[in-house]
């Protein structure tokens, strides 16, 4: 986990921005929005803080998390599921508010509150990749790519003002 936020404020490669691409087309979000780069931690900071936010996004994400739980949870049973998904997330988070704060230093911010949103958003994909896994889904699925993207050192904001932000 220790590259996880390594690569915020860089330039775009291909590689990211088809991943942003697919995981945009797997929710069912149009091809269209464009995608662009947070510079650095202020600027990510304003994003995740302005009230101009496209909801499209996050209720799609929340639509097929409900629909992967509920299949998960007739394949395991919810207990099961919710065993699976903590210790999942206990050994994945190993590291990851620290990665947040060493990169948040590097890059000259010391806002905790922002090294914690970061981590947490972390979290949440970690959290929304393993209930994609444990239901099967194949490693194309927008919660793996988004996951991918965090662990190629990457925040995914989400879209604002029409653009999706990836930082």
């Amino acid at each position: 986990m220790s590259d996880w936020f390594f690569m915020v404020g860089e330039p775009l490669g291909s590689t990211e921005t088809e991943q942003v691409a697919q995981y945009l087309r797997g929710l069912g979000l149009a091809d269209t929005v464009p995608i662009e780069r947070s510079t650095d931690w202020s600027s990510a900071g304003a994003l995740i803080k302005t009230t101009s936010w496209d909801p499209r996004w996050w209720d799609a994400e929340q639509r097929e998390a409900k629909r992967l739980h509920e299949l998960a949870a007739r394949e395991l049973g919810a207990d099961e599921l919710s065993r699976r998904l903590a210790k999942a997330l206990e050994r994945s988070m190993n590291g990851v508010h620290g990665a947040a704060a060493v990169q948040a230093t590097r890059g000259g911010c010391s806002d905790p509150a922002l090294i914690r949103a970061a981590a947490g958003a972390a979290g949440h994909a970690l959290h929304l990749a393993e209930v994609a896994q444990l239901s099967g889904e194949s490693a194309a699925h927008p919660f793996l790519l988004k996951q991918a993207l965090f662990a190629g050192g990457r925040w995914p904001l989400g879209i604002v003002n029409g653009s999706y932000y990836l930082f």
